[in-house]
């Protein structure tokens, strides 16, 4: 099982269970306290997974090795959300899935292409086209790694809710007795 396969199990696995503890916090069978106690776990166990997914992800990408690899593009898709995807065969028939921003013309099925990569998430970072009429293009994109700093934003910012609507439940705790 590859890295980014376990890191999407177990943040989905997270975030769901966040979910069900939040939910759970809207139950009348609980004391109003009982409610806010979990709504602020679950809120906080959201928030813990949202930022530990960016960080995770974000480490990965960043320590992950950049491959090089040089041969032909075939299964060359442009899936509905945009961007490109396609697979570049080397001289030993190693073959590896590539995924880029890039929409538009360049990525030709049979043509040579040097291809540099994130080997973690496939990610292009950049490609020179060795064959066909694009023979001197050359392409260049970031690695991702930034895009993940927005998950970690929303993961503090859901811990900061969280914070808050457990620390009101503490002072409520405190002031009943």
């Amino acid at each position: 099982m590859r890295a980014e396969d376990i890191v999407g199990i177990c943040f989905f696995g997270l975030l769901i269970t966040g979910l069900v503890v939040t939910i759970s916090g809207s139950r009348t069978s609980f004391t109003p306290k009982q409610r806010a106690h979990r709504r602020g776990v679950g809120i906080g166990l959201i928030g813990f997974t949202l930022f530990a997914f960016g960080l995770v992800s974000f480490l990965l990408i960043h320590s992950s090795p950049r491959q090089v690899v040089e041969g032909n593009l075939w299964n060359v898709r442009q899936p509905m959300h945009g961007g490109a995807q396609f697979i570049i065969t080397d001289r030993s028939s190693r073959t590896v899935q590539i995924r880029c921003t890039y929409n538009g013309p360049g990525l030709l099925a049979g043509e040579r292409a040097r291809v540099r990569y994130v080997e973690y998430n496939g990610k292009l970072i950049e490609m020179d086209m060795l064959s066909g009429p694009y023979q001197v293009w050359h392409l260049r994109e970031p690695s991702g790694e930034d895009g993940y700093a927005w998950w970690m934003f929303v993961g503090i910012v859901c811990g900061f809710f969280a914070y808050r609507q457990l620390a009101q439940n503490k002072r409520d705790q405190i002031t009943d007795r």
